[in-house]
């Protein structure tokens, strides 16, 4: 048996210059990824990056392959042509920017291994000023390039990354979604941190913008737009019945909504206590203080409508008025609505 045999996940590294950067990038990968091959695709580099891809390969034999173009081709064109040719169970993707610490990828490997169904799974990301919030696992709505690992049954469902779209934000967002599609899910898991740096733009600043809406179009078309809402839970409602709302929101949450829940004090403690506080990225619990005055908690719901002018208001049980909005959606409504978005799209197909 060989050590391409034994391997059980292909890192597959974007390469294009930086070559201190990527250096340390590949020392730490291959000193804390035990059991992977790496796949490294040299976009073009200068001839000093070129030498030290090919010293690593030498020295990494068979846990090695290097690929190579003349030209750019571009970070997500470098990352499908990689992917393509992973053998692994677990496919894993890293910027040559990025800096892995020891047993980052356990905790991945682990939780998709009790969790068929997730597809997607990131690590605790940092740039140094903002660290992603890792204290139980949760969904997500989008991948990262920094890190992030595919399952194989995953990638085999929906292929690489689109090309055509923007190297970013609504690239990572679509992948995402064309898992849900298929029924795989994203997550992250807590763990070691992964550090990255925030990469540097080219290209002219209108090229640039136009790609972006270029792309947040394209999704559009094919996903529809998400929509902010705010609901309200009545006192005596009981942990049971919130479990099940949530479980909906979620669903919503999956198809790109989001979701703020304003909770009575007691029966927010009660949820976070209970694992519900985080069970998806773009479902968040708020709680209403316990014994102020009416001012005070109408102050939680404009503070929510002041960060998002455009969030409809729900009440979460039928019969119930939302407090601080004359017009407002009843619960059963905003569940049909979930469910209508829920329904195949085109894009799944």
């Amino acid at each position: 048996m060989t050590a391409k045999d034994e391997c059980i996940v292909d890192v597959v590294i974007p390469v294009w210059n930086r070559p201190n950067e990527t250096r340390n990038c590949l020392v730490n990968l291959i000193n804390y990824t035990p059991r992977a091959r790496f796949v490294m695709y040299d976009s073009g580099s200068d001839r000093e990056t070129e030498r030290l891809l090919e010293d690593f390969a030498e020295g990494l034999d068979d846990r090695a392959l290097l690929m190579r173009d003349d030209t750019n081709v571009g970070f997500v064109r470098s990352a499908n042509r990689g992917l393509k040719r992973s053998e692994a169970r677990f496919l894993a993707l890293v910027r040559n920017s990025t800096m892995v610490s020891d047993k980052w990828l356990e905790p991945l490997l682990d939780f998709a291994a009790s969790h068929p169904e997730a597809g997607i799974l990131l690590p605790c990301l940092t740039n140094g000023e903002s660290t992603a919030t890792c204290h139980s696992p949760i969904e997500i709505a989008s991948g990262s390039f920094a890190a992030m690992v595919v399952t194989r049954e995953a990638y085999e469902a929906i292929g690489g990354f689109d090309e055509a779209m923007d190297g970013g934000e609504w690239c990572l967002r679509d992948y995402t979604r064309r898992a849900c599609a298929k029924g795989f899910l994203s997550y992250r898991v807590p763990g070691p941190l992964v550090s990255y740096q925030d990469e540097v733009v080219l290209g002219s600043e209108r090229r640039r913008r136009e790609t972006l809406e270029r792309s947040r179009a394209t999704f559009a078309e094919r996903w529809g737009d998400g929509l902010d809402y705010v609901l309200h839970v009545p006192k005596g409602v009981d942990l049971g019945l919130l479990s099940q709302k949530l479980e909906l929101l979620v669903v919503g949450a999956r198809h790109g909504d989001s979701y703020t829940v304003l909770l009575p004090a007691q029966l927010h403690k009660a949820a976070q206590q209970s694992g519900l506080g985080g069970l998806h990225e773009h479902v968040t619990l708020l709680p209403l203080p316990r014994l102020a005055l009416e001012v005070s908690k109408r102050k939680v719901f404009e503070k929510v409508l002041a960060h998002s002018p455009r969030c409809i208001p729900v009440t979460a049980v039928d019969g119930f008025a939302f407090p601080w909005s004359p017009t407002y959606l009843t619960f059963t409504e905003l569940s049909d609505s979930i469910r209508r978005k829920a329904q195949p799209s085109p894009a799944s197909l």
